[in-house]
């Protein structure tokens, strides 16, 4: 009988329980020898409920989310305000135009847009957002209950799937019911998990996708690089950035990863293209219809939305330099309003002088003030740059929108998480499944140096795949803490038992 972890079979016996390498996958991305103690691990990990009890394990996970539900159905009632905090008028305003018959539009211009003087209604083409979460809201129009109702019920539905998803794919990685189960329990109560159940936002819906995606590439690698798996992985993932343009970087990462295994494995090879190519495959035919869409509407076959080059002219403007700036000071708002409406006031009118009302032709503008802005503030970039990746693995958020209690609280347990974050990190270093997953947080922190930066950002890139780590550094831990006492007690009876 085999049973798989990493890229290792673990052979039981009657009498014994040993790793040999069982596959070609042995080595991947590297050229060591030594294979990963795992015997003691699985051993002491098969010594949980949780491994030889599938039901225990749904008892488990149902108890863990209806923990979870309680802040968060908490949040819904008493902080109503925050449900559309986010974009999330936005979204809902395109999903009612859907439902109208109405196209994928909005019904007011944005602080980006400059307005036409002779126009006849607001009603007009949006090209700003991503698509699956307004037709989501758009199919809640067809239910027979209040829409806000339907999205609060829907976002709570949402947050278990995250929850859920987590667990499998902690399973999947580490071949643990009890790594799955830790890290589902700590993303559960990870404040932004939290958070983003509160809003009408794309947060959780992409995290869904991307967990999925990652769950497919994982299997796609351990069973020889099946193509159906790629497949999957690249439809899903086609899914994520229809959701939250930011997950084209893990497109490219992935394919990365892939051409140096296609380079390095000569034997793989022709599995290694086959996989590529239903993965790209897959991916396009799942971009196709917005592809369209986009080639209709705006004359570009863009798999994406077109709000990048608004996003990163107001990334390099003194918007982003007043942020950083002032941030977690009482001074934040008054310098951070004053230089939005500065910025915009400035841009719009502009616009609204050459006549360009669409987002699309506007983009052009967009990107040469963010190039004049760079080459006349090389200081201020290096400032906002290097504050924009800081922010990436800030612990709490600004000290000026909360309390001193929340911010203290973040910060404590951020840091513990963190910590197991990062001895997780190392005891995983040879799972080459585990270490795909850190391309996560590394394409956020890439994608924070051309554009923003903020904690509800890094939350869907980073989140699910920390707990994961987190909760196998936890096992580990507790693993080698246990494997000390055993020790010393042993000890301490062959010294009781010597003349």
């Amino acid at each position: 009988m085999y049973h798989k972890m990493l890229f290792f079979q673990i052979q039981k016996g009657k009498n014994f329980v040993k790793i040999q390498c069982g596959t070609k996958l042995d080595r991947l991305f590297f050229n060591s020898r030594k294979e990963p103690d795992m015997t003691r691990l699985y051993a002491f990990l098969k010594k949980s409920p949780l491994e030889n009890n599938r039901k225990i394990l749904i008892a488990a996970l149902c108890l863990l989310v209806i923990a979870g539900m309680v802040p968060r159905i908490y949040g819904l009632i008493r902080l109503p305000h925050e449900f559309f905090h986010n974009d999330g008028n936005e979204y809902r305003d395109i999903s009612e135009q859907l439902y109208k018959g109405n196209g994928f539009s909005v019904t007011s211009y944005r602080w980006y847009e400059a307005v036409p003087p002779d126009r006849t209604s607001d009603l007009h083409t949006d090209f700003s957002r991503p698509p699956l979460l307004p037709l989501l809201g758009a199919g809640l129009y067809f239910l027979p209950f209040d829409w806000t109702v339907s999205a609060k019920v829907t976002t709570v539905l949402l947050s278990v799937i995250c929850i859920l998803m987590t667990c499998l794919l902690g399973k999947e990685i580490f071949s643990s019911s009890t790594v799955g189960f830790l890290a589902a329990a700590i993303y559960t109560f990870y404040p932004y998990s939290i958070y983003h159940s509160l809003c009408w936002s794309s947060e959780n819906l992409f995290l869904i996708f991307l967990c999925a995606s990652y769950l497919f590439l994982c299997r796609c690698i351990r069973r020889s690089f099946a193509w159906k798996y790629a497949a999957l992985c690249g439809a899903m993932l086609a899914l994520a950035v229809l959701t939250r343009p930011q997950g084209i970087m893990l497109f490219l990462l992935f394919g990365l990863c892939g051409g140096i295994y296609f380079l390095r494995r000569k034997e793989a090879r022709m599995s290694v293209f086959k996989s590529a190519a239903a993965f790209g495959l897959a991916g396009l035919l799942v971009f196709l219809p917005w592809m369209i869409r986009n080639q209709r509407a705006a004359g570009i076959p863009s798999p994406l939305s077109f709000y990048g080059p608004y996003s990163f002219s107001q990334a390099s403007s003194d918007v982003s330099y007043m942020t950083y700036r002032y941030v977690d000071t009482p001074e934040y708002k008054e310098r951070t309003d004053l230089a939005w409406n500065t910025f915009h006031d400035e841009k719009v009118k502009l616009l609204g002088e050459k006549k360009i009302y669409s987002l699309v032709d506007a983009n052009p503008y967009w990107k040469k003030w963010a190039w004049e802005y760079i080459r006349e503030n090389l200081g201020k970039m290096a400032f906002i740059v290097w504050n924009r990746v800081r922010h990436c693995f800030r612990a709490a958020p600004n000290a000026a929108a909360v309390s001193n209690t929340i911010v203290i609280c973040f910060r404590i347990y951020f840091v513990c998480f963190l910590a197991l974050f990062l001895c997780g990190i190392w005891f995983a270093r040879k799972n080459i499944c585990a270490m795909l997953l850190l391309l996560s947080p590394a394409s956020a922190v890439v994608l924070a140096v051309p554009f923003l930066m903020i904690l509800r950002y890094r939350y869907p890139f980073f989140a699910p795949f920390a707990s994961i780590f987190a909760a196998y550094g936890l096992c580990r831990l507790v693993q080698c803490f246990a494997e000390r006492k055993r020790r010393a007690l042993q000890t301490s009876l062959e010294n009781s038992q010597t003349p």
